[in-house]
């Protein structure tokens, strides 16, 4: 039995609909990238129990959906008008549909529109609409903008829309109090969706009313719609769900994500949702091997060979170490166990090395262009004053331990029912992560050299590194399923 064997006798979830799963995989926002006939099994998924419920409550046709029609109509709100928050309103600009984006600094509001066309330039290239003649694209974007964007300071403008999307920064009561001032303006019931990517949805949820209570703004017409960087680049959004968000709410984000060309993801609520829970994992075990004294650059380098779109202190970079920061000690909170604490983020952070945003980080960077290639220096260079002992020079960093300690954080969600099945996680990874589609995602690679000896070699490191490495038993019980001849 292959990995693709297996999965297809497990494809679909007691009480999941065959044929209604089934129509899923003519879904052209699923079609396989043409790379390798392996990355097909990425997009043949297992639904979650909340996709269940998305299948039976969207059974007409999306285009004639009421709730789409006002939204085309009246457009949606975006709070926040940072980073992310442009990139959220880009597409939905692009997409045709107006936006009001709000922020309370009224320089991040003059400069909104100047920051947006920049934004669809790149969004545009990568989605391959961008017109062949260079002043002629310019004018579409200039067009897209004057015709459906608008920024302001006044919330009450952002309350009228049908649908704000909430990307203020990641602290539970600067939201909270954006959620209150919302709900203050709002005369007629709204959906809010949230970008969050460390908060959990219950835990933003408990600050809102119940939908009994009569209030424009409730917990059950709450979710996640969380978008991932570079969102010019990343198609995927995140729909996470919580115990209080209603099919209906999970319905209305889910076809708001398609009618902009995103690909969504439904998945059940935890520390990092599932993306992150995947990234936390990857970036956690590269900080734990460079505190223990292995070469960054050759870590890097190992990286970028094994495939990956970008090695993970690049990826640090580009978040920001202060913001990467931020989320470890979230997930240290929620997953002491296997969360190993950084002592040499906190260092450069007191330093103000925060990235890409401050021009240096683990590397130094020209400008403040995500993404750009203008790395000046190397990561052992520019880290050599923060670390206790020379690092080993020589030695190739163990980037097995990298790739490990993501697999089995994708067995514990499946475990814990974040999400439906591994292909959910390999295709979050390939499409949300950069991890090479052409090795099949993660668990395909992890089947294909045979999972039983994969977990035989966790079991040795989480002897001499910690509960990080213990397989679940989920992962356990899965591998000693499989006939012998394919470990």
């Amino acid at each position: 039995m292959t990995y693709n064997d297996y999965f297809r006798s497990t494809s679909s979830l007691a009480g999941c609909d065959p044929s209604t799963y089934a129509s899923r995989l003519d879904d052209p926002a699923y079609a396989p990238p043409a790379i390798d006939p392996r990355v097909s099994a990425l997009y043949d998924r297992a639904w979650t129990p909340s996709m269940m419920k998305l299948a039976s409550s969207a059974e007409h046709d999306d285009s004639r959906d009421a709730f789409l029609a006002r939204v085309e109509k009246e457009g949606v709100g975006v709070a926040g008008a940072g980073l992310m928050g442009i990139s959220i309103a880009a597409s939905f600009v692009n997409a045709g549909i107006p936006v009001l984006s709000r922020d309370v600094s009224e320089d991040a509001v003059a400069s909104a529109s100047e920051r947006l066309e920049r934004e669809l330039a790149a969004l545009r290239v990568n989605q391959g609409q961008a017109l062949a003649e260079p002043e002629a694209e310019a004018q579409t974007r200039r067009d897209l903008v004057a015709r459906y964007f608008r920024a302001s300071t006044d919330v009450a403008e952002l309350a009228k829309k049908p649908v704000v999307v909430e990307s203020v920064p990641e602290k539970a009561k600067i939201k909270a109090k954006t959620y209150r001032e919302i709900e203050s303006c709002a005369t007629r019931p709204l959906l809010l969706l949230t970008n969050t990517s460390s908060l959990t949805i219950g835990e933003l949820a408990a600050t809102l009313p119940a939908e009994s209570e009569g209030r424009a703004v409730s917990r059950e017409r709450f979710a996640s719609f969380h978008f991932f960087h570079p969102a010019t680049k990343r198609r995927p959004v995140e729909i996470a769900v919580g115990e209080a968000t209603s099919p209906e709410t999970t319905r209305r984000a889910y076809l708001l994500a398609k009618r902009i060309g995103r690909v969504p993801f439904v998945v059940g609520d935890s520390h990092g949702f599932l993306v992150n829970r995947l990234l936390q994992a990857y970036l956690n075990e590269a900080l734990a091997l460079v505190e223990e004294g292995f070469s960054a650059d050759a870590l890097e380098a190992a990286a970028i060979r094994w495939g990956m779109e970008a090695p993970p202190l690049r990826i640090v970079d580009e978040i920001g170490c202060d913001v990467s920061l931020h989320s470890g000690w979230s997930f240290l909170k929620a997953f002491p166990e296997r969360t190993v604490p950084s002592h040499l983020l906190p260092d450069m952070v007191r330093e103000g090395r925060l990235g890409r945003k401050t021009y240096r980080g683990f590397y130094a960077y020209a400008s403040h262009t995500p993404w750009k290639n203008d790395v000046s220096s190397s990561p052992d260079c520019e880290i050599a004053k923060f670390r206790d002992k020379p690092f080993s020079e020589g030695v190739e960093p163990p980037f097995e331990r990298l790739l490990l300690a993501t697999l089995l954080e994708a067995g514990r969600l499946v475990e814990e029912r974040v999400v439906g099945s591994l292909r959910e996680c390999d295709a979050a990874l390939v499409l949300a992560l950069g991890f090479p589609a052409t090795r099949g995602g993660l668990c395909y690679w992890a089947f294909s050299l045979g999972l039983k000896s994969l977990l035989k070699r966790c079991d040795e490191l989480a002897a001499r590194n910690g509960a990080r490495f213990i397989p679940p038993e989920s992962l356990r019980r899965l591998a000693d399923s499989l006939p012998e001849i394919d470990q």
